[in-house]
């Protein structure tokens, strides 16, 4: 077994792992009946972002990269119907998972269907890429206000970790297959996650243990 295969393996497997995040989400919104005023957004974006690279490794007919996306796409697909078919706020839910799937449908047919493979790679390549960069730049908007309370209470620690490790690893997947399109966004997602958890060790959380 070459590292390649080695490393996207274990990449593979932590980023599964990591999909699978979203799943006692769900079951909280199944147990209690209600969407627990969450937002759909996190589960529209990270549909989106699967189903992009999803498209990406079809494109370049990489199964390891195909293996993964489509699990993971499974994965995000399922918690967003779970959220629609749960909130009370069906009409909102459903315009909103209307519009992602919309979107997702046009770039399949402009990528496979209007430009050629090349295009196409460049293309669906740098729309996964920005998304990617997006998702793992989302806990940044909490960063100011770690610095003003002095604690990372507000910081997903568990999430951050996650993500550092996925995002390192498929940059050194990228690395060795010379993609950069899967080089970049990992990259600074591990950049970005990395600094995150250092605010994590720097300012650690301040929650008050209430004595029974």
């Amino acid at each position: 077994m070459d590292l390649i295969t080695i490393v996207g393996n274990v990449a593979t497997v932590c980023t599964i792992l990591s999909g699978l995040s979203g799943l006692p989400i769900c079951l909280e919104f199944i147990r209690k009946g209600s969407t627990l005023n969450a937002s759909i957004l996190p589960f529209l974006a990270g549909m989106i972002c699967t189903n992009l690279w999803l498209q990406y490794s079809i494109i370049l007919s990489d199964n390891m990269l195909l293996t993964v996306n489509l699990i993971t796409t499974l994965l995000q697909t399922m918690y967003v119907l779970c959220y629609s078919i749960i909130t009370s706020e069906k009409k909102t839910a459903q315009q909103m998972l209307g519009t992602a799937i919309t979107f997702l449908f046009l770039t399949y047919v402009y990528g496979f269907h209007v430009i050629g493979k090349t295009s196409a790679t460049n293309t669906i390549g740098f729309m996964a890429a920005f998304s990617s960069i997006a998702a793992s730049a989302a806990p940044l908007a909490s960063v100011s206000q770690v610095f003003s309370t002095k604690s990372s209470e507000s910081l997903p620690a568990p999430i951050i970790f996650s993500t550092f490790i996925v995002t390192a690893l498929w940059f050194i997947y990228g690395v060795l297959v010379e993609d950069s399109f899967i080089q970049i966004p990992n990259f600074i997602g591990a950049v970005l996650s990395g600094f995150q958890l250092s605010l994590i060790v720097i300012y650690p959380s301040t929650k008050v243990i209430k004595k029974e």
